[in-house]
């Protein structure tokens, strides 16, 4: 597609604003970005708009082609946490865990205040690359953050069990879930219960990394169950 027209393309970038708003499904979405990125110039606000955004939204689905759309990104902004956190998390679907937790200390060094970075980057460290210890220190600012995100929580109080703190790991997980769990918080308590037993693997995994996005992720639909006391 030849370069359009800044009226064009302040008309597209105007569809695409409404579309994200009403929150069209990204197959509805994406094709307008891809159109916008064809239309405008490589570092352009637009042009950088419209990569981030198919990153973003098609990380999930083609994360080798997220992870492409973030380091078109990153090649003109090295700063951008953004672009760095959904590349992280591009990695670690596909199953590059050093290169998405590098990914992710890149990001947070730029945004270290934001919990969804620290949480990605400490889950990684301690599921994917056996380093619980390291991983402390980020889920704890990660679950202080976000004080009622039972995700982070729970991968928290896996990694305190992972290093021997057993009771602080239940009383987290416990707090965190009491108002209902999902089936892989429910297998990480009946792992602490029974005295978080090594087998020569880490332990259920809580969770997988979470969306990346500076302020929000997808919230897992709960599977009511409650603990007792």
């Amino acid at each position: 597609m030849a370069r359009s027209g800044a009226e064009d393309i302040d008309r597209l970038r105007r569809d695409i604003d409404r579309a994200l708003a009403d929150k069209l499904d990204a197959e509805r979405v994406l094709p307008l970005l891809a159109r916008l990125a064809r239309a405008t110039a490589p570092g352009s606000e637009p042009w950088l708009y419209a990569h981030r955004h198919l990153a973003e939204m098609g990380v999930e689905h083609d994360p080798w082609r997220a992870a492409l759309f973030a380091r078109r990104v990153l090649q003109f902004h090295e700063e951008d946490d953004g672009a760095w956190a959904v590349l992280g998390l591009a990695q670690s679907l596909l199953g590059n865990y050093r290169y998405a937790a590098r990914a992710y200390e890149r990001a947070l060094a730029i945004a270290p205040d934001n919990p969804w970075y620290a949480h990605n980057l400490g889950h990684l460290y301690d599921v994917a690359l056996n380093r619980p210890q390291d991983a402390l220190p980020l889920l704890a600012q990660a679950t202080e953050a976000q004080t009622g995100e039972a995700d982070i929580a729970a991968s928290y109080a896996h990694a305190l069990a992972r290093c021997g703190k057993l009771v602080l790991a239940k009383k987290i997980l416990k707090r965190a879930i009491r108002h209902g769990a999902t089936a892989d918080q429910m297998a990480l308590w009946r792992w602490l219960d029974a005295g978080a037993p090594t087998t020569g693997e880490s332990g259920p995994d809580p969770q997988r990394p979470a969306d990346s996005k500076r302020k929000t992720k997808r919230r897992r639909a709960r599977e009511r169950q409650s603990l007792g006391d």
